[in-house]
């Protein structure tokens, strides 16, 4: 196939996309856009940028070397994660214009839409599996999940009690986060070589049963877990001024009907890189992006 006049197509996704689109764009590098949530500001752009729109996801594919779509790739598993205000993109279009030789970066692609594009021909790259960029990508979550509990909260996070669930990557990185604002921070995790690990920075660590039996004592709740992990059980014996800030994947992990109905605060945040750091993060991914690119010549 005969490559086209772009070097890298953006699609869709949150702010992220909008400043990679503009990141990326130089004298030597040419770059379309489908399905931004907003147009590319030119004042953020290099004085000799080249970013143009593309009139079709079909136009925006087949004319570009790289494919960039947003982590997630998906919403609810069928169609492109993308605010913008157009009609649904779904992935099958999206694979459908995809063309061989391509390369392919997202976050968090589904299995079979990853098989079907490599039986295509195109290299695939999930962000999510890098693991520089998914520990780069915990700080600006760690933050954002921060603000939401300080927007959400009449309290000072400091010497507050905090919850952490999950001591993962994201998990990992937000303790380390509320103990620098002096909170008092408890980690519970099911693993006990994470816990072993939260017990060096924690002020005390458990699995989630010890979380579920000492919930009414937390001012602060992270969950972490991709799993109903704070039931209706749970929200009752909380405080009611308790700020729950769930940063699992969707649906996270608690029962929002019960919390809705218990007055009790607690929002699923999404996106947080996106919302709170859309710039850092695009840098990030530029970097990750141009570091594959360059082991691929």
């Amino acid at each position: 196939m005969e490559y086209p006049q772009y070097d890298y197509a953006v699609i869709g996704g949150d702010m992220r996309q909008v400043y990679l689109a503009e990141e990326l764009s130089s004298s030597q590098t040419q770059v379309c856009h489908y399905a931004l949530m907003t147009e590319p500001d030119k004042r953020r752009c290099g004085p000799d940028s080249q970013i143009f729109a593309a009139d079709s996801l079909k136009g925006a594919c087949s004319t570009s070397r790289c494919v960039i779509c947003p982590i997630p790739l998906s919403r609810g598993g069928a169609y492109l994660n993308q605010s913008a205000s157009l009609e649904d993109v779904s992935l099958v279009s999206i694979l459908t214009a995809l063309q061989p030789r391509q390369y392919f970066f997202a976050g968090c692609i589904p299995e079979n839409f990853r098989n079907f594009a490599v039986e295509k021909g195109v290299s695939v790259f999930d962000f999510m599996q890098n693991d520089t960029l998914a520990v780069y990508n915990t700080i600006a979550t760690a933050e954002g999940a921060i603000c939401e509990a300080i927007l959400r909260s009449s309290m000072n996070l400091n010497q507050s009690r905090c919850a952490v669930l999950g001591y993962g990557k994201c998990g990992a990185t937000l303790v380390s986060y509320l103990k620098g604002m002096f909170c008092r921070v408890y980690t519970f995790c099911n693993n006990p070589g994470k816990c072993a690990r939260a017990a060096i920075v924690s002020d005390d660590t458990g699995d989630i049963e010890d979380f579920k039996k000492g919930a009414k004592d937390f001012d602060f709740i992270f969950n972490t877990i991709p799993a109903l992990v704070i039931s209706s059980d749970t929200l009752e014996v909380m405080k009611p001024s308790v700020t729950i800030i769930d940063i699992a994947s969707a649906p996270g992990g608690v029962d929002y009907q019960a919390a809705k109905a218990l007055g009790k605060t607690a929002a699923l945040c999404p996106g947080l890189p996106g919302k709170y750091a859309p710039s850092s993060s695009a840098k990030a991914l530029k970097k990750s992006i141009e570091n594959i690119l360059s082991q691929k010549k």
